[in-house]
């Protein structure tokens, strides 16, 4: 499956004017380095298609974000709130992303990671596209990824 990179910019504009009230504007995915603390938080898709999808963004956006969501001071912003907000977003991008799907696609309960020194993957999975944004000042990343297809060897 092809994702037009574009669609899935304009979906994040969308989406974060709808929930944030924030714009965002494009940066080069390469431009985007370690932030120190972040936050990851991924949903995956199975069934007529399977992937995942990843939002990257740094632990100071994830708070932003959050305090925005639940109308609560930056300062004052529990963990799990500034969990729940990220896999909100996420939540919300991946149904979109589902949308452009064909039928009989299923979204798992978003995943979150939190901290500065972690990875996180998808395994037997391949990158298929990459979105970078600003928001804020922030870097913020949306992956793609799709389920590496293996072939069965008979014996």
């Amino acid at each position: 499956m092809d994702f037009n990179l574009n669609d899935i910019f304009q979906l994040a504009g969308t989406i974060w004017q709808a929930t944030l009230g924030l714009t965002i504007e494009p940066e080069q995915p390469d431009a985007i380095g370690s932030c120190g603390r972040a936050t990851v938080a991924c949903v995956q898709i199975t069934g007529a298609w399977n992937g995942a999808v990843f939002l990257s963004c740094p632990a100071d956006f994830a708070r932003r974000a959050a305090s925005i969501m639940f109308n609560v001071a930056p300062a004052s912003i529990t963990v799990s709130e500034l969990q729940d907000a990220i896999a909100e977003l996420v939540n919300i991008v991946g149904g979109n992303v589902k949308g452009l799907l064909p039928d009989g696609c299923h979204l798992s309960l978003p995943q979150v990671v939190e901290g500065a020194d972690y990875s996180a993957r998808v395994p037997g999975s391949r990158m298929i596209g990459r979105v970078a944004f600003r928001c804020d000042s922030h870097a913020v990343s949306i992956c793609i990824l799709e389920k590496v297809e293996t072939k069965t060897v008979a014996a």
